[in-house]
């Protein structure tokens, strides 16, 4: 019973590294590992401090007590999130970052980003946090925004480049490729994947372009159709018009009275 008791605090942490508790319910004083499918929970709202780092850099190891420490704070606010992404395995998100430099740190605030690079101890860290001091500075502009249009293609052109030169090393190293021919390789897969993709393309293309000139094809029939219809209603109107002007010209029938008036006109003159 004891023990249960005392490894109750700890069942956050142990959920969370088995992967069953939400990005969400892990924020405030916990480190949170971001990655490319997590990440679209980060924008959801709260303050993220987020640290950019690689396992190989030195600078990165030298700091990572330090976060660690950041993110343990009892004096963090608890809407503050501490957060840290590989770049060796997320490079579409370090690609959106435009990391340059490691290990690199970003706040996320409402929508919008600031770079930190000034003090990295743990006091200066924790009252850049606390008091809000990036807010006084200007945020990233907007052609540098992780979350626009561009800097995502950006992210995916990245991560593109580095499998691409995985790919390479692992033709060279385990499959026993020059690096020539390797190369060769990889152009030649790129150039066919290219043609396929715009045969595929130019396919969509003409596909839809046909349905559309069908369509068009179909209403414009639809007006020929009608306006045949209203001109054969209309052809009896017009040869009625006819037959009453041909009877307005033709002379009418003289009554009786008038009748009795020419033979009148007629003895008269005789």
């Amino acid at each position: 019973m004891l023990l249960q008791r005392s490894l109750l605090p700890l069942l956050p942490v142990l959920l969370l590294l088995a992967g069953q508790v939400p990005l969400a319910a892990a924020r405030g004083g916990m480190r949170v590992d971001i990655d490319e499918e997590t990440w679209p929970e980060v924008l959801t709202g709260g303050r993220w401090f987020i640290k950019f780092y690689a396992p190989w850099c030195d600078a990165c190891r030298s700091l990572a007590p330090t976060w660690q420490n950041l993110a343990a704070s009892e004096d963090l606010p608890r809407d503050v999130s501490i957060a840290q992404v590989d770049v060796t395995r997320n490079e579409a998100l370090a690609g959106m970052f435009l990391v340059t430099g490691l290990p690199s740190l970003y706040v996320l605030h409402d929508g919008q980003f600031w770079q930190h690079s000034g003090d990295r101890s743990l006091p200066a860290l924790l009252r850049y946090i606390q008091q809000a001091e990036y807010a006084r500075l200007p945020p990233l502009p907007w052609y540098r925004v992780p979350t626009a249009l561009h800097m995502r293609c950006l992210g995916r052109l990245i991560q593109a480049a580095v499998r691409l030169k995985k790919l390479h090393t692992h033709l060279v190293e385990e499959r026993g490729l020059p690096s020539p021919l390797a190369y060769l390789v990889l152009a030649l897969a790129t150039l066919v994947s290219g043609l396929v993709a715009g045969l595929v393309l130019v396919c969509l293309c003409d596909l839809l372009s046909a349905r559309r000139r069908h369509r068009q094809q179909e209403a414009a029939a639809v007006p020929g159709d009608a306006k045949g219809d209203s001109a054969k209603v209309d052809k009896p109107d017009e040869a009625s018009g006819e037959d009453s002007d041909e009877l307005a010209e033709s002379p009418r029938p003289a009554t009786s009275g008038q009748q009795v008036r020419k033979r009148g006109v007629r003895k008269e003159t005789s």
